[in-house]
Order: structure tokens, then sequence, then C-alpha cells
């Protein structure tokens, strides 16, 4: 973490904003003195408003407005579009009901560190037995940047099927990979599996012509939850090769409440790393 030389914040180190006053980090440096704080004080009972000049890196009222119009520039610039592959097989209710509880937060997590963002769903199982995935959409939409209505689609959804271990979970990445994401705004794929992936599956005969197509289709963030210390499940992270990404795990356990709300931590860890990571 940061102290915000302006209002004395704390702020994450990657974040370009102040969370609580909206100064760019890069305007403002050094902290306050005395001075700065008695002059603050005569301003407050003189009704003045402002910014207190900094001991290093003065910030007038005109760097402070600019401050303010450049992170509204830098709201409406940064911009993501994240697209959750989310295997929904039998084992799978835990981190469906995560996503569904959480997807507010999550929304949140990454409003706060200036990024707008956009939320889309894929859900798969096995193609192998004939269970072929879904793409949802709002409005005719792939992605929606309202978390109510993401969240009530996800409520339909129910962990069942998968068949054996393995899951079509490259299959399902290359269909995320054809979907339309805005022009404006990074590609964000988050793939979400307790199960290692078929290879070959239907249409993906390997994992490195999955990761081939994603650096060719532009992705420029892309993140994993599986279980990482799962042999058969850590050739996943073939796919990070070339790609901005993380893998993060997805935890083991029966009880399938205790790993939502691990899932659910994981989540807004995830939000966080997104913004730091869309420019």
């Amino acid at each position: 973490m940061k102290t915000c030389g302006n209002c004395g914040a704390s702020v994450a180190d990657a974040a370009r904003f102040c969370n609580e006053c909206g100064v760019g980090m890069d305007a403002v440096t050094g902290v306050h003195t005395a001075k700065d704080e008695a002059k603050l004080a005569t301003d407050d009972r003189r009704g003045v408003t402002g910014t207190i000049p900094k001991a290093v890196g003065k910030v007038t009222a005109s760097d402070f407005a600019r401050s303010i119009t450049n992170h509204g520039a830098a709201l409406q610039k940064r911009r993501a579009d994240v697209l959750f592959v989310l295997d929904c097989t039998g084992s799978m209710q835990g981190e469906i009901d995560a996503i569904r509880d959480a997807i507010t937060s999550f929304a949140d997590t990454i409003k706060t560190e200036g990024v707008r963002a956009r939320v889309g769903l894929l859900a798969f199982r096995d193609r192998l037995i004939g269970e072929e995935p879904e793409v949802f959409k709002w409005g005719g939409q792939v992605f929606t940047d309202d978390p109510s209505a993401f969240r009530h689609s996800v409520s339909s959804l129910r962990a069942t099927g998968g068949g054996d271990a393995p899951e079509s979970s490259l299959d399902a990445l290359l269909l995320a990979l054809r979907q339309t994401f805005s022009p404006d705004a990074e590609k964000v794929l988050v793939l979400v599996t307790d199960a290692p992936p078929h290879i070959p599956d239907k249409e993906a005969q390997n994992v490195e012509e999955v990761a081939k197509a994603i650096r060719g289709t532009g992705i420029k963030q892309l993140y994993m939850v599986f279980n990482t210390r799962d042999s058969e499940c850590q050739v996943y992270l073939k796919l990070l090769e070339g790609t901005k990404g993380q893998a993060f795990d997805l935890g083991t356990g029966s009880d399938f409440r205790a790993r939502a709300e691990d899932f659910k931590r994981t989540l807004m860890s995830l939000g966080k790393t997104i913004s730091a990571s869309t420019r």
C-alpha cells in the first residue's frame, strides 16, 4: 500500500488514482507538514475548499481540477470485458453460488480502481457426452454492466453432468475467443474449473493449439482458477505462455459451502488484479 499525498488515504500500490479524493497518484507526492495542516484549519474556518499545498510537488486548485478531469477521462478510457468460462459440472455448485453471490462486489472492486467493466458467462460441461456449452446473453449481448442481471442469470445454473473427470474446458475457451468483445475494452478471460481438460476434445486437439489461439485473438488477460496442486490440472499453466495472466488455487474439499467462501475471496483478489492490469 502507498499513501495519497493529497488526502492521506491508503491506496493500493498499482492504483493510478486515489479512491478517496480522486487525485492522480502521479500528480501528488509528499506529505502534509504542520504548516499545511494549520493552513487547512484556517481555510476550513473561512469556508475555503480545495487541496493543501504539499511539501513536495505542490498541488494548486487548478492541478486538482485537472486531476479530477483526468480521473474522469481515465474512467471512460479504462474498460474491460470479463468473460467467465465456468465449469458447471456436478462438483461445482459452490463456485456457481459464489459467482452469483459475489458478482456485485467483484464489479465494485474493479470500478473502485477506475475501470468500467462488463461481465459475461460461458457455462460448459463435457462435449464428449453431448453436453454443449451455453453462452449467456443480456438483451442479445454477451456482456452486461448490470451485476443484478448477471446474478439473476447465474441463479438459474445448476451443477449437473460431467461424466468422467476431464471436462471440455479447452473447447469452451475456443468458443469464448469467438465472442464479441468491445473494441474499446481489454479482453479478459477467467477460466474456473476443478477438473483437467479433455485432450483431445471435440474441437481442440491440444493445449498448445488453444494457447496460440489465445495469443492470436487479442486476449489481454487470462486468469485461471483450478486445483493448482493437481498434476493433471497443471497442464493449464501452458495457456499462460505469452499471455498476461495468473493462476489461482481453487481449493479442495467436499464441503462446497466452504469452497464457495474461499472462492469469494479469490474473486475479490481477482478483481483487484484485473483493475491493476487494465490499461
